[in-house]
């Protein structure tokens, strides 16, 4: 074990994203380390700085701070802005390491997580400056979700050195992580890594939080808390966007007989006039939609569903499994979860309805067995689903798990 007992968590995106290494970070200051999230100010999705001086920090929970720099220039589209901002946030943790020392140590590890893999490349510099354990993580894999879903060339320039900072970062690196539980087939199976340096640590969920919020007062909207108690209630709570499938999710729910089956679509998206115009133009009168909920309020709204819906079209990537803080929500509200997806996934693992994509039918024929079960059988699919979640899912878990890996190396 290295002697300092500081880790750096570098992830450019973390102010926009920040659930994952929150808890992580948590996790491991309950483990006596004290923590930093390296991350931009410039807040990806609302496109805003969250602060105007080029260093800030804020201390979170216990030893876990959260370090903001503000990388430059601002941009409103996937172009060449963004990819100077990368560039921008990067010099700057360099420029800063010595004031992030001042503020939590050299560090004894540094996890370079990627949206974006330029974020390795610094990770690497300052694990050989601090002679500290780098561990390269992803969520995405770079270049390939370039090549599989934006449909970028192999031969594209900018694929081409993504692809060479990425094999350079997995050898550089003294593990790596990836949040998809058959990532190792990219890595180890395509690229030749050994398969004893990949480590699978998974989005995960804090389920003493959730039980908090359920047990606490509802702050939902009083028509949106009528609706659930009011009616026995299929649910989709996330974003109103293509990827979502939610035209999927339409095309069965018009096949559903038992019309006291009511659906409630929670959220906000790109393509939710679609929806609502559908919902009106086809007389689907058992569907209502609702504005998004704060992150809190969607396990309020899952604990008083009687069944959960979601799907997945895309299978390219999911090859490598899935990883979906969704799923993790609806299976711990212990909820009856239908998803269909072809890919391996959380929901089958859990015993719950884990289906095929692309047939209407057979996801409208599990919503009406799900509306017939006893709660006896409804109550073992809930024990199931939270047994999983608590023991693998959990971001305690998931950080003891992290935590042993590294201290391991």
């Amino acid at each position: 074990m290295p002697q300092s007992k500081s880790i750096w968590i570098i992830n450019h995106y973390a102010s926009h994203l920040e659930n994952r290494h929150l808890e992580l970070a948590k996790a491991f200051a309950e483990n006596g380390y004290k923590v930093g999230v390296i991350t931009s100010s410039y807040h990806h999705g609302r496109r805003e700085y969250l602060y105007p001086e080029e260093y800030h920090f804020d201390k979170r929970a216990g030893n876990v701070y959260f370090i903001y720099l503000r990388s430059t220039p601002e941009y409103a589209s996937n172009g060449g802005k963004r990819i100077l901002n990368m560039l921008s946030f990067c010099r700057l943790v360099e420029k800063h390491r010595g004031d992030i020392c001042e503020l939590i140590g050299k560090p004894g590890y540094i996890i370079g997580s990627s949206a974006h893999p330029f974020v390795w490349e610094t990770s690497y510099r300052l694990a050989r400056k601090y002679k500290c354990k780098f561990i390269a993580e992803f969520r995405d894999i770079w270049p390939l979700s370039l090549i599989e879903i934006q449909g970028v060339s192999e031969k594209h320039p900018f694929v081409k050195l993504l692809a060479q900072v990425e094999k350079r970062a997995y050898k550089r690196s003294d593990a790596i992580v990836g949040t998809m539980p058959y990532a190792y087939k990219h890595v180890c199976d395509k690229l030749g890594f050994p398969r004893s340096k990949m480590h699978w640590m998974p989005n995960g969920i804090n389920t003493d939080k959730v039980d908090q919020i359920v047990q606490g007062e509802s702050t939902l909207s009083p028509e949106l808390e009528d609706y659930l108690t009011n009616n026995w209630c299929c649910v989709y709570v996330g974003s109103i966007v293509k990827s979502e499938c939610l035209d999927y999710i339409l095309d069965a729910w018009k096949l559903v007989s038992d019309k006291s089956i009511k659906f409630a679509m929670v959220g906000e998206g790109s393509v939710k006039d679609h929806i609502e115009s559908r919902i009106a133009d086809e007389h689907l009168t058992n569907i209502k939609t609702f504005p998004a909920v704060k992150p809190e309020e969607v396990h309020k709204i899952l604990s008083m569903a009687n069944c959960c819906v979601a799907a997945l079209e895309f299978e390219g990537l999911g090859r490598f499994g899935l990883s979906k803080y969704k799923l993790n929500d609806y299976l711990y509200s212990g909820t009856p979860t239908i998803f269909a997806c072809n890919s391996p996934n959380v929901v089958g693992e859990a015993g719950h309805f884990a289906i095929p994509t692309g047939d209407p039918a057979l996801m409208a024929e599990k919503i009406e067995q799900i509306r017939k079960m006893q709660p006896e059988e409804i109550q073992e699919l809930a024990d199931k689903g939270r047994k999983l979640i608590k023991e693998v899912y959990d971001y305690k878990a998931v950080g003891k798990k992290y935590l042993e890996m590294m201290e391991n190396l």
